[in-house]
């Protein structure tokens, strides 16, 4: 299915699927069991929109830093009191990037493949950070269970995650080991 096509199917899916709340705190609960979410310096979420799981209860944490776009379009990552920008979604009011060693970073979507590829909003943002930090970040996907599909146009751009999150069970791809480890 074309991703147009498919994003507005998700979106329409995802406004009225019922169990947000439940599978949001399954999702965090999940987050805080992992010894690499645990263990890492720095956590790069997101604020969630209303079809993104609410991960706003891992937000007290120091080690949090949360994304905005700079003057030149490209997503990077601060902290700060937070307002909303023109896409809509909440970033730091001062766009001032922190830079970190290694990073996990949480990753928002609207569809997820078995092959842990997923599908976002349409910009990139999320796809151009990865590909430019890959070496230092480790990413896990959040998704509700109707956001999991078998498969999805992927493009030459897309970036595959290293970890997914749904329904409060974590899924792996092959060349990825249970403690976060690239094998």
């Amino acid at each position: 299915m074309e991703k147009g096509v498919l994003r507005k199917e998700m979106i329409r899916s995802l406004r009225s699927f019922d169990k947000k709340e439940e599978e949001s705190k399954a999702i965090c609960e999940t987050l805080l069991s992992l010894p690499l979410y645990r263990d890492t310096d720095t956590i790069l979420a997101f604020c969630p929109l209303s079809t993104e799981p609410d991960i706003s209860p891992l937000f007290n944490d120091d080690r949090v830093l949360f994304p905005f776009i700079t003057g030149k379009g490209e997503m990077e990552f601060g902290k700060g009191k937070m307002e909303k920008n023109k896409l809509g979604f909440f970033e730091p009011k001062v766009k001032e990037r922190i830079e970190y060693e290694k990073a996990v970073i949480l990753v928002p979507l609207l569809a997820v493949d078995k092959s842990l590829y997923r599908l976002g909003r349409g910009k990139g943002f999320y796809d151009r950070y990865i590909k430019r930090n890959k070496e230092k970040l480790f990413s896990i996907a959040l998704a509700f269970s109707p956001s999991f599909i078998n498969s999805l146009e992927v493009d030459e751009w897309d970036e595959r995650m290293d970890a997914l999150i749904v329904n409060g069970e974590i899924e792996y791809p092959q060349a990825v080991s249970s403690s976060g480890d690239r094998i």
